[in-house]
């Protein structure tokens, strides 16, 4: 077997820059049609659906964007998707700029835009494992937690500014500008056919056959199934506090606190990203992933504790902090463990059962704090008098009762899974790690 040709450092950092300004200019348009569509309509079920528009095809179309990735060649995959969002910025903007534009249009493009990214998220994360070298993945994960954190804190703050200077229509045109941007070094960047394609025998397999193989590998390897159910048992944990610390902070605090504790959670995100990128994560990944899973695990339980606003905002950081590390050390684990004529089928089965626990704990959360845990740590609740003296009675505290339980719950997770020796057995320091180049035809 040859070896694949050496990829440019430069080019993969102009890339990553691209892609990082299309992330960007995504969340500017996400955040602003959310808010178009709720001033438009006042409705917050109408705001919902565009949310649910934004997630909902990306997780049922996952694991098959996940086969079509391992047969295509993924620079087309990441140009054309990249266009695909871009075009659905000019269309909303056309019809913004005619007066003709309805709510459902932004269910539609936010729901074209989500399948692009079906293709685009596995299609990326196969392309860094192929022209990044083994001992420098989790630094080039690293960079891509850097991107998306860098999105996450600044996209919202600057599109509610843009939104008051050059409101929707300009911050659309900065999305299609941003999205060819992020197209045009992967057009002009020299990458060889080696770290675009797979085997050429995987094209001659039927569509759904690609599909079950994807499945059958997951089957046939236990530890790295386990993997992927404690990813996605701990992003359910995460989702269902998520929705709960707006009324949570309300409920003692006021709008400023919050958005000072988002923002401590934000620069905890960046600041973890920034180290994974330096650092590359521990050489025992799943130490690395186990402990700061296991510190996320404790913030939660201090969140349920604790109503001092300095302490929460420590907390907020120290939890976000790990965020980025875990998703880092876990993608470079599934990029070494995982054979490159199988990785986008494999990337996509990962975010599709993972990204599926954030709208059902979305729609758990709800209903079980207002029906049934506010109602029990509130003034003469039936479990006052058992847990009253830990996080007090009253607005607000049986939603942290159930950070609480979250923390425990997310704590003692963690602590089997160290019990797990499949599991443990992933984990591969770098220089035994599984070369990077492309796997040999059948």
């Amino acid at each position: 077997m040859t070896a694949a040709p050496s990829f440019p450092m430069k080019s993969a950092v102009v890339i990553w820059l691209g892609q990082v300004l299309s992330l960007l200019g995504s969340g500017l348009t996400s955040f602003a049609l959310g808010v178009w569509t709720y001033k438009t309509t006042g409705d917050v079920t109408q705001y919902a659906l565009v949310m649910l528009s934004a997630t909902l095809p990306a997780i049922l179309l996952g694991p098959v964007a996940g086969a079509l990735v391992d047969r295509w060649n993924r620079r087309w995959v990441l140009v054309l998707s990249d266009a695909a969002a871009g075009l659905s910025s000019l269309v909303l903007a056309l019809l913004l700029f005619n007066d003709l534009l309805q709510p459902w249009h932004a269910y539609v493009t936010t729901a074209v835009v989500s399948t692009a990214s079906a293709f685009q998220q596995p299609a990326f994360g196969v392309l860094v494992s192929t022209v990044v070298p083994p001992q420098h993945l989790g630094r080039a994960n690293g960079l891509v937690q850097v991107g998306l954190a860098f999105s996450q804190l600044v996209a919202p703050m600057l599109s509610a500014t843009l939104m008051e200077l050059i409101e929707l229509k300009g911050i659309l045109l900065i999305d299609a500008t941003t999205l060819v941007l992020g197209a045009l070094p992967l057009l002009l960047a020299r990458i060889p056919r080696e770290h675009l394609v797979s085997s050429s025998g995987e094209e001659r397999v039927p569509l759904l056959e690609a599909i079950r193989a994807g499945g059958a590998y997951l089957r046939a390897t236990p530890g790295l199934l386990a993997l992927i159910g404690f990813l996605a048992a701990s992003n359910f944990l995460t989702g269902t506090v998520e929705v709960l610390v707006t009324p949570l902070v309300l409920s003692f605090a006021d709008v400023r606190t919050l958005g000072a504790l988002t923002t401590a959670g934000g620069v905890g995100m960046l600041a973890g990203s920034l180290v994974i990128s330096a650092w590359g994560g521990p050489k025992r990944l799943m130490n690395g992933l186990l402990g700061f899973q296991l510190t996320c695990g404790l913030a939660l339980i201090c969140v349920g504790l604790a109503t001092s606003v300095p302490v929460l905002a420590g907390v907020a950081f120290a939890f976000f902090f790990g965020l980025p590390i875990i998703n880092g050390s876990s993608q470079t684990l599934l990029q070494r463990i995982v054979p490159l004529a199988l990785r986008g089928r494999v990337f996509a089965f990962t975010s599709t059962i993972t990204g599926a626990m954030l709208p059902l704990a979305y729609t758990i959360a709800g209903p079980l704090a207002d029906h049934a845990f506010e109602p029990a740590m509130a003034s003469g609740g039936k479990l006052v008098p058992l847990l009253g003296a830990f996080v007090g009675e009253g607005p607000g505290r049986g939603i942290a009762l159930m950070f609480l339980i979250a923390g425990v719950l997310a704590v003692l997770m963690t602590l089997l899974a160290t019990l797990y020796r499949p599991l443990r057995e992933l984990d591969v320091p770098p220089q035994d790690a599984p070369s990077a180049e492309p796997a040999a035809s059948p």
